[in-house]
């Protein structure tokens, strides 16, 4: 029987694999087994390979897109975990709504605010299911996973063929890189914009530092700091590629495991910062609490960074509310205190934006509060 996979003839849930689904040479850039999200998210979201996107969005449509593609990614998070723990069935859910949430965010100029599932569904056949650039084996996964889930949810009781869903989690991570490699995003340079179009009579510069994220202390690091005026001139992965190879020069030890960092300080010569914070977890309390000093949450790996947009222009001010937030209840059990008491003694902030080998996932936009 057909449920929109291509002409699949057997019975999807316990049949065969078909062998078009199988990943071929030169798809997803030439690296197709990808290991993890984590090898996943450092190839593509970094843009090892970039592919001018196809896609043109505005900044409340990329926003909206970079917000989907962190939650597609913890979906495929969650049903990597569940496929190796063999809860094949429980799988079934995540392994759809990261594809449900991928494609929404390829599909922001043709849909409306709130889109079903059909409508999403509807929307990918029609816009891609013909398309020279968009694989048609994504839009058939889309509507595999989307029957298969909702077999699982509300009809069969049986265990999906551990094969078949191994088969489509390799797929899925494909369609992740695909969508991450096209769909428009909000990009770091975006969020330093923004900040600084809020706050530009306060704003002097923005530092970052270059630093071993194996290593808080007692080891080589470097603050680079660049003037608002030269956002647009040289990119953050810039920064990141000069500086392993001026490390590499100096004959610094595993210089390929440094990173980029944002810092909170604002100006080389006075006590200007933003807030700052390494997140573990978010809830709705947590969002309630960070929505009062607005900003922007990051997905970064596992965990989530906080940027606030409110500058203080006072050391002591800002030290005081590292030292709240530390305090603050609502964020008890879900705030890395120990990042805050590091900031506290080197006296700035420090969010890594770029990603290596032993930090494999750069952060990329989840929201805005």
């Amino acid at each position: 029987m057909e449920r929109g996979t291509g002409g699949l003839a057997q019975d999807p849930w316990t049949g065969a694999i078909p062998p078009k689904e199988g990943v071929r040479p030169g798809d997803a850039c030439g690296k197709v087994r990808l290991e993890s999200t984590g090898q996943l998210a450092r190839d593509f979201v970094l843009g090892i390979h970039p592919v001018k996107s196809m896609l043109n969005y505005t900044l409340p449509k990329k926003k909206k897109a970079s917000t989907l593609l962190s939650l597609g990614l913890s979906e495929l998070e969650a049903a990597e975990s569940l496929i190796d723990a063999e809860l094949f069935r429980e799988s079934v859910v995540h392994l759809y709504f990261c594809a449900f949430y991928v494609s929404q965010a390829l599909l922001q100029n043709d849909l409306g605010a709130k889109s079903s599932h059909e409508a999403v569904e509807r929307q990918l056949h029609k816009i891609y299911g013909k398309s020279r650039w968009f694989r048609r084996r994504y839009v058939d996964l889309h509507s595999f996973l989307h029957n298969m889930r909702n077999e699982f949810n509300y009809r069969a009781t049986h265990v999906p063929n551990p094969r078949l869903v191994k088969s489509k989690l390799t797929v899925l991570k494909a369609y992740v890189a695909f969508a991450f490699r096209h769909a428009p995003k909000v990009e770091t340079l975006d969020i330093l914009r923004s900040i600084y179009e809020k706050n530009s009579q306060i704003i002097r510069d923005f530092s970052y530092d270059i630093y071993c994220p194996k290593t808080y202390a007692h080891h080589t690091r470097v603050t680079f700091w660049q003037p608002p005026f030269y956002l647009d001139i040289f990119s953050v992965e810039q920064l990141a590629e000069k500086s392993k190879l001026m490390l590499k020069g100096l004959k610094v030890r595993r210089h390929e495991d440094y990173v980029v960092g944002l810092n909170s300080r604002l100006d080389q010569y006075k006590p200007i910062q933003l807030i700052m914070l390494d997140i573990d977890s978010v809830d709705s309390g947590v969002e309630h609490e960070l929505k009062a000093y607005g900003g922007v949450l990051l997905k970064s790996g596992r965990g989530f960074h906080f940027i606030a947009h409110r500058v203080f222009q006072s050391q002591a001010h800002w030290e005081k509310e590292m030292k709240r937030f530390k305090r603050s209840g609502a964020l008890k059990g879900h705030l890395d205190q120990d990042h805050i008491d590091i900031s506290l003694r080197r006296g700035y902030s420090t969010l890594r934006i770029t990603a290596s080998a032993i930090k494999p996932t750069i952060p990329v936009f989840y929201k805005e509060l």
